[in-house]
Parts: structure tokens; C-alpha cells; sequence
């Protein structure tokens, strides 16, 4: 068993295996979003929309992580947290919009914003010798948050989704979108998780315990409670999808 982890890790098979995952994850989630604002421009309410608040859990959970990423100079986290981070605000400006469109100063500020951050983030980070040298020395405590914004996304956000997913399946809807996704992301954690506990990175230990393993621990967790939740939603509504797909046909009087 440990000669094949060491094989693995020596390959870095883990994380290249998560990182795949999040890339999946990544197009998923825009064609979603892409599919929901085609909706919304032609008028049609059916589309669903994603749990509300979903996108800030998303993005109060990928930052500290980001940050540390850039802090211990980990490319693993750097590419997958910063290219979801990407996905997540594209796709959130395109299903805010009641309407579809994007004709109004809080989406130009916004675009505004954060294209400034793009451009001027880089730049200030490597000039600002000050700016660095703080983010150093709060770096333990940035990497324990990004540990307390993963459970508060288990708690908040990810419960928002096993609730969607399970009433989604339990009204006899068979559409999988967005339970596969939550199967890519779960093994995008899991994967995350096995290479840290094995090789654990350079962030201070919370508890002595590498916070970026806890970070996927907290992951596979949560998106195992949607999983689980979907599954019980998708037996539970075999009857109401059977309705569905054979409706009742009522005899002449």
C-alpha cells in the first residue's frame, strides 16, 4: 500500500487527479450558468436558479485558500482555486440579472472592479514590499480561515444545495447536471484530502493538522451530504417521476 502512495505522490497523481476534477467542475458550472442567462434572455422561467447565496459561499471559501496558496507557494491551489474563483464570478454575472442583460452601472462597476484587480493585483503584490511582508505574518491565521470558511460553507452553503437537489429529485425531475457536478467536486476534495494527509504542505498546522488536508476533509464531507441527501430525494420521488413520465389517462364518463 505505502509503495503505491509513494508512486502516486512521487507522480503527484493526487493533485493532478483533483485539478482535473476542477476543471470539469469549472465548464459545468459555466455551461449551467451559460444555459441559465440563454433562458433568462428569451423569456423562459423554468430554467432553475442556482441556491441563493451560493456564489458568496463559493467565493468566502476559495479566497483564504486562494491567499495561502500564493503564501506557501503551492501551484495546486494557485491554478484550481483562482480558475474556479474566475468561473464563479462569470457565472454569477451572468444569473444575476432578472432579466439577462447587462445594462446596468452595478454590472459595469462590478466588471469595473474586478478586471482592476486583475490587472492591478499582480502588480501591486509584487511591488509592495510592505503589503507582502504583513500577508507573511498573518499567514497562519489566513490558513485557519480558510478552514472556518469551509465550514461555514458546509453549513450554509453546501445545505443549501443537498436541500435544492433534494427537492429537485423528490418532485420527480430526473435531470443529473447538477448532481454529477457534485460528484466531480467531491472527488476533486477527496483527492485533495489523500495527498495532504500523505504530504502534508508548508501551512502552520491547525491543531497539527495541515489545514489545506482539513480544508478537503471539510469538502468531501459536505458534498457527501448533498450526494447522500440527492440520492434519498431521487428514491423518495420514484413515484412522482413515474407520474411524469406516464401521466394518468382518465377515462370518458
Amino acid at each position: 500500500m505505502n509503495s503505491w502512495v509513494d508512486w502516486a505522490l512521487s507522480l503527484d497523481l493526487f493533485r493532478i487527479t483533483s485539478a482535473v476534477m476542477y476543471v470539469i467542475f469549472a465548464v459545468g458550472l459555466f455551461s449551467l450558468g451559460a444555459k441559465y442567462h440563454a433562458a433568462k434572455t428569451h423569456g423562459d422561467n423554468s430554467v432553475g436558479q442556482f441556491p441563493e447565496g451560493y456564489f458568496t459561499m463559493l467565493v468566502i471559501q476559495l479566497f483564504p485558500l486562494l491567499i495561502t496558496g500564493f503564501l506557501i507557494y503551492d501551484p495546486y491551489i494557485i491554478g484550481t482555486r483562482l480558475g474556479t474563483l474566475v468561473v464563479v464570478l462569470v457565472v454569477y454575472g451572468m444569473t444575476k440579472s432578472a432579466k439577462g442583460t447587462f445594462k446596468t452601472r452595478a454590472y459595469r462597476l462590478g466588471v469595473a472592479f474586478w478586471l482592476g484587480a486583475a490587472i492591478l493585483g499582480p502588480m501591486i503584490w509584487v511591488e509592495a514590499d510592505g503589503l507582502r511582508a504583513f500577508v507573511q505574518k498573518w499567514e497562519m491565521w489566513i490558513a485557519w480561515a480558510s478552514v472556518a470558511a469551509m465550514i461555514l460553507f458546509v453549513i450554509k452553503g453546501q445545505w443549501a444545495v443537498a436541500k435544492s437537489l433534494f427537492r429537485h429529485f423528490l418532485q420527480g425531475n430526473y435531470t443529473l447536471k447538477r448532481f454529477s457536478l457534485q460528484v466531480v467536486r467531491f472527488l476533486g476534495f477527496f483527492f485533495q484530502a489523500i495527498h495532504y494527509w500523505f504530504a502534508p504542505s508548508n501551512a502552520t498546522p491547525l491543531f497539527g493538522i495541515d489545514p489545506i488536508f482539513l480544508q478537503g476533509a471539510l469538502g468531501v464531507l459536505g458534498v457527501g451530504i448533498v450526494i447522500i441527501l440527492s440520492i434519498i430525494g431521487f428514491i423518495r420521488g420514484s413515484g412522482a417521476r413515474h407520474a411524469k413520465q406516464h401521466p394518468l389517462q382518465l377515462a370518458p364518463g
